[in-house]
């Protein structure tokens, strides 16, 4: 009978060869925390290319801060219609190759063939600002589809008490693609154009793609379409309608620190939004420096940020996200009343640094810690969903925060924008502070109940 055969005859049909079940997510922490890392870095390429190299180069091209942050705002938009894809997500799934692999598949080879379309496209006059958007907003629609296919991943197969140092390394994983694709993208656009820099975008995350495909969610699922493997029996991914998946979704969304936790979040993502245009205009004009200088400067920084957040991982999980977020919302909110205050001080290298610095620091640990925290307010069965609609929400408050501005960008004095930003951090910080893990989760028990009842 079946249950009498050799472990070793068990590993060979499902795996092939013994050596393969090292690459099962579940089974192995660091590969989780190194995996994940990885499709977040994936991730970081285009925020790279689109976020930091590009704006800085249309900068230094004479593009104002009312047109940065038009094409910013733009190019982030498909970040907040990650909705869309959350629902298809939890509704339709290829089960043998895992519950959300497939869709990391599908969207990380669309980010490569998307990449590959804007080197063909060659290059573009920086004066027109309509085909960079264009494409960018192409380019964002598969990375903003990978994200929450990964999210929605990281949520099924993290345990609660790894959600703090395995955002960490995700954050790393993120800030290190966009820190050194922005700084890379940053010096061949002026030197080899945008073609080959697009090209080595597309190779980079190509690469990726191949430990998207060799890895598995769980021992026994296939590798790929064709290979050997079944999907093993789990009862959160049973089948949901539409109907039903979007019900649960408005209970599990729907609780009072679930909308907290999402005003302090869009408060947070406005400042972004302002951020994106302003702090690169500000560096040409005030400080000096070229497109490649700031985009190499603000890569490292944004280097230095992902080790601190690494490092400080384990502490968020034994101390506490919510200490660490609204810890870091202050010190950023600090930094931003200081640059708009201290005009004076603006041609020190040495206080903009610093500045630069702590800010870094600061918002990397906000990263990580919201989105710790809102893992946490997710209820299993809709996960993808509700938390891509968390993330939806956020990005769409970024792209809010840049078309709020833009009409006003031109009007406003650099202090101006600092005080703005400061004082939009400062009032996430204040919201904070009600809010409350352990009530949510008892809400949220409590809320499901009647639709488990049913279920069973």
């Amino acid at each position: 009978m079946q249950r009498n055969r050799p472990a070793t005859s068990f590993r060979q049909q499902h795996y092939g060869r013994e050596g393969r079940d090292r690459l099962i997510l579940s089974e192995h922490r660091w590969l989780r925390f190194g995996a994940f890392c990885a499709f977040y870095f994936a991730q970081g390429v285009p925020i790279g290319l689109l976020s930091v190299a590009i704006p800085a180069w249309l900068a230094q091209e004479g593009a104002s801060v009312g047109d940065l942050a038009r094409f910013t705002a733009i190019v982030s938009a498909p970040w907040g219609f990650k909705l869309i894809a959350g629902p298809f997500m939890d509704r339709f799934k290829f089960l043998p190759m895992g519950f959300r692999r497939p869709w990391v598949m599908g969207a990380q080879g669309g980010l490569v063939v998307s990449f590959l379309a804007l080197a063909a496209m060659g290059d573009m006059d920086p004066q027109s600002l309509l085909p960079f958007m264009a494409m960018g907003f192409v380019i964002n629609a598969f990375s903003a589809t990978q994200d929450v296919a990964v999210d929605g991943m990281a949520i099924d197969i993290l345990p609660q008490d790894e959600r703090g140092r395995a955002n960490a390394f995700m954050a790393a994983g993120q800030v290190a693609g966009f820190s050194a694709y922005g700084a890379l993208c940053g010096t061949l656009l002026p030197l080899i154009g945008l073609p080959v820099t697009a090209l080595v975008c597309a190779v980079t995350v190509a690469a990726i793609f191949v430990l998207v495909a060799i890895v598995r969610e769980r021992p026994g699922e296939r590798t790929l379409p064709w290979t050997p493997g079944e999907a093993g029996a789990r009862d959160e991914v049973a089948e949901l309608g539409i109907v039903d998946i979007f019900r649960d979704l408005v209970r599990a969304l729907f609780l009072p620190m679930s909308l907290l936790l999402i005003a302090v979040e869009f408060l947070n993502r406005v400042r972004d939004g302002i951020a994106v245009a302003v702090l690169p205009k500000f560096a040409v004009d005030e400080i000096g420096v070229t497109a490649a200088e700031y985009s190499q400067f603000i890569s490292l920084l944004g280097l230095i940020a992902a080790v601190v957040g690494v490092l400080l991982g384990p502490l968020i999980d034994r101390q506490g996200a919510k200490r660490f977020l609204m810890f870091s919302l202050v010190i950023s909110a600090a930094c931003h009343v200081a640059a708009g205050l201290l005009t004076e001080l603006w041609q020190d290298m040495d206080f903009i640094i610093v500045l630069y610095l702590v800010g870094a620091v600061a918002s990397q640990l906000i990263f990580v810690a919201i989105i710790a925290l809102f893992m946490n307010l997710c209820w299993t069965a809709v996960a993808a969903t509700q938390f891509s609609v968390y993330m939806a929400l956020a990005n769409v408050s970024r792209t809010v925060g840049g078309l709020l501005f833009a009409p006003v960008a031109d009007a406003l004095s650099y202090s101006h924008d600092f005080l703005i930003m400061g004082a939009l951090l400062g009032l996430a910080a204040l919201i904070l502070v009600p809010f409350n893990q352990a009530s949510h989760s008892l809400r949220l028990e409590q809320r499901m109940a009647p639709a488990d009842a049913q279920s069973t």
